[in-house]
């Protein structure tokens, strides 16, 4: 019983600050400043039409779901392939491989960030959505081919050793047999890479600077220098940008939490 109150305690402070926020995003000025804790009654629309509008939200959103459709799409195909040959098969170097990508894990990407701009001025790919998805595959990648690794690591080997007497190269091996056998780990490297892709800034910060391709956490940070005593505005694109990550994860939260569960295993 004490546990569930501590809990039921710690999701009320942890969501009453998005609550307000969402709250005053149908609140006119007036009802903000008279009512700033109350419900808005009744709810009024305009910071969301202003924000979508006149805050280019529209564009913005725009841009942050091609970046995180794409980064999701090379992700679920990069993750499974490189968790597989980490977990399934035998070269030489393999241990200096995982211990290479365990060393890229402690480096953050602010130390990184100056070299990496640098790489995408010279490939000419400054202001494009593919410089901030290859960035972030290359920098999420290791985190989620150690996911991968351990969903396949739980399968037993004689599957493997059944596909390849009945004839089954390796390719066919990973993708008929082992990868059906982790979806769960794929649905986690999927939503996992959404969110991260949603909700970061300092890649678009740093490599998109055009008004055409900025995304929402961008979008966001500018409104709030031009706006910072609007609050009804400002929680309208709060609104905006935290609501579809927030239905995502309450439809797929299941499915999320099991694939961590499964994964989560020695190795």
């Amino acid at each position: 019983m004490v546990l569930y109150t501590y809990l039921t305690v710690l999701a009320l402070f942890s969501l009453a600050p998005l609550a307000l926020a969402w709250s005053t995003a149908f609140k006119t000025k007036a009802q903000v400043v008279s009512n700033p804790y109350g419900l808005p009654l009744p709810p009024a629309f305009e910071n969301l039409a202003e924000a979508w509008t006149s805050g280019r939200f529209s564009q913005y959103f725009l841009s942050s779901l091609i970046i995180s459709l794409l980064s999701v799409f090379a992700m679920v195909i990069v993750a499974p392939l490189a968790g597989y040959g980490l977990a399934r098969m035998k070269f030489w170097g393999r241990r200096l491989v995982v211990v290479v990508l365990l060393i890229g894990l402690t480096i953050p990407i602010t130390a990184i960030i100056l070299p990496l701009y640098t790489i995408m001025r010279d490939l000419h790919l400054l202001n494009t959505y593919w410089s901030v998805v290859i960035t972030h595959v290359a920098v999420g990648g290791p985190f989620f081919a150690f996911i991968m690794r351990a969903f396949f690591m739980r399968l037993p080997e004689a599957l493997a050793d059944a596909a390849r007497i009945d004839g089954c190269s390796e390719l066919r091996v990973f993708w008929n047999v082992m990868l059906p056998l982790v979806r769960p780990g794929v649905l986690t490297v999927a939503l996992l890479e959404f969110l991260w892709s949603w909700n970061n800034l300092i890649l678009p910060l740093v490599f998109l600077t055009s008004e055409n391709v900025r995304t929402l956490p961008v979008g966001m940070l500018l409104l709030t220098g031009r706006f910072s005593t609007d609050y009804g505005l400002l929680s309208a694109a709060v609104l905006i940008l935290s609501l579809p990550v927030i239905v995502l994860f309450v439809l797929f939260q299941r499915n999320f939490i099991e694939g961590l569960a499964s994964g989560a295993v020695k190795g």
